[in-house]
């Protein structure tokens, strides 16, 4: 056997150990792949039957405790039955919602607890509160000496928590707010908190000084408006929905004070900032400085009209003065794969003509994004003119392909209009019209 031959004997071996182990590879990626699929889905089957499994639960833990409650007369002669016993007892009647014997069983509960103890305290508010006796819960609360303990802080953390939603779920929103504010005090003596649990109840503060807030506007006191939202303020930052709202009582109370909260929104959100409101405060301001002697700033309040205005003309798409419409739309079965196609028109609505304007369409199922495309609405170069000028209708056809009909029912599109791809404006979101499923076998009708 010569060289030649031997080397062709070993790369035929080569070659064919090489396609035996390739074919061992593919097979371990598909197992793989097939694996973690059902895995997945066995994980989420799970998560499903287990919320399932806890809301029989707590319907049997229910039956169970009428059941119990109706054979027995324990209520009766629990003043001579011990802590745990009286704590069960309370539990059975708060299970059925039969508040006023749980809150006699935690009573006694809450005379024979030891020191340390504050299970019995926190279950007592609880139904305190759910029977709407607020001042009663507070005693409780306030009578449990304050030391850094760590079930004393636990406890209190939660039943002012308890107390602050039972109040915002009544519109008591102030109420609310001055709960939240103690429960935030004691959770925030924990050496080790839980974020999560710190941004909840920063939240629910937040929120609370905001409804507060937006109520109070709506009777005319702005100034103690402005005193809740800067309470707000003073948790979160960063929301510029607050600051905005600052923005806008301020443009009467303090004008100078609104420029500056309307500076720092300018370019976070200019599509949502009411101009016209804006450029008065700007004017108010310029006034203001004028009578109190300070000229340079005046003229700088009215230089930034000026300059607002060249901003807004392009860079900013304002969501009243610009919509979105759809025309028609149309689905094509096409080797068992539905392709998505639509016509939208763009109309300017506003007082000015618009020489620069895109749209991002987003195609959406639920909260998934599954395709963005960008479209030029100008792209023959000639304006949308003011007051109800219509661009030329704009075909969009998406190339993101379906399986399913049914999956199409939770389809949608989202529509976005910009001039500038730093301050797109969310104009209009279509939901999949079913009447424009078209079954044809036909991809080019």
């Amino acid at each position: 056997m010569n060289n030649t031959t031997a080397n062709k004997i070993i790369n035929n071996i080569k070659s064919a150990i090489f396609a035996y182990a390739r074919t061992i590879i593919i097979a371990f990626l598909v197992a793989l792949v097939f694996t973690s699929v059902l895995s997945i889905h066995a994980k989420n089957e799970m998560i499903k039957n287990l919320y399932a499994n806890v809301q029989e639960r707590k319907k049997m833990d229910e039956l169970i405790a009428r059941q119990l409650v109706a054979e027995s007369d324990i209520i009766q002669t629990l003043a001579n039955k011990k802590y745990s016993v009286c704590l069960q007892v309370g539990n059975l009647y708060e299970t059925i919602q039969d508040y006023k014997n749980a809150e006699y069983a935690y009573k006694l509960a809450v005379s024979k607890a030891k020191r340390g103890m504050y299970v019995p305290y926190y279950k007592l508010a609880s139904v305190l509160i759910a029977q709407g006796k607020y001042n009663e819960a507070e005693e409780l609360i306030n009578s449990v000496t304050d030391v850094n303990n760590k079930e004393l802080i636990k406890f209190k953390t939660r039943a002012y928590l308890n107390m602050g939603d039972k109040y915002y779920s009544e519109g008591k929103f102030l109420s609310a707010a001055k709960n939240y504010e103690k429960s935030k005090f004691y959770y925030d003596r924990f050496k080790k908190s839980d974020k999560k649990i710190t941004d909840a109840i920063t939240a629910r503060l937040v929120k609370s000084y905001v409804d507060a807030a937006d109520i109070i506007v709506k009777n005319g006191y702005n100034s103690d408006a402005v005193r809740f939202l800067k309470k707000a303020e003073q948790y979160a930052p960063d929301d510029i929905s607050i600051k905005y709202k600052l923005a806008i009582i301020y443009s009467d109370l303090d004008p100078v004070e609104s420029v500056e909260y309307f500076e720092g929104l300018i370019t976070k959100m200019p599509q949502y900032i009411d101009y016209s409101t804006y450029n008065n405060t700007l004017i108010k301001a310029a006034n203001i400085a004028d009578l109190e002697g300070r000229p340079a700033q005046a003229k700088y309040f009215r230089y930034r009209i000026h300059s607002i205005d060249l901003f807004v003309n392009n860079k900013v798409v304002y969501k009243n003065d610009v919509s979105a419409s759809i025309l028609s739309f149309s689905i094509k079965n096409f080797l068992f794969r539905y392709n998505l196609k639509g016509k939208f028109r763009i109309t300017n609505e506003s007082n000015s003509d618009i020489y620069k304007l895109y749209a991002d369409f987003v195609l959406k199922q639920g909260d998934k994004i599954k395709e963005i495309i960008t479209v030029d609405c100008l792209k023959d170069g000639k304006p949308l003119y003011s007051n109800g000028d219509s661009s030329d209708d704009i075909e969009v056809k998406f190339k993101k392909k379906v399986f399913t009909k049914k999956e199409l029912e939770n389809y949608s599109i989202d529509v976005y209009l910009y001039k500038d791809e730093k301050y797109k404006t969310l104009d209009a979101s279509f939901k999949i019209p079913q009447k424009s499923f078209d079954l044809t076998d036909n991809p080019n009708e």
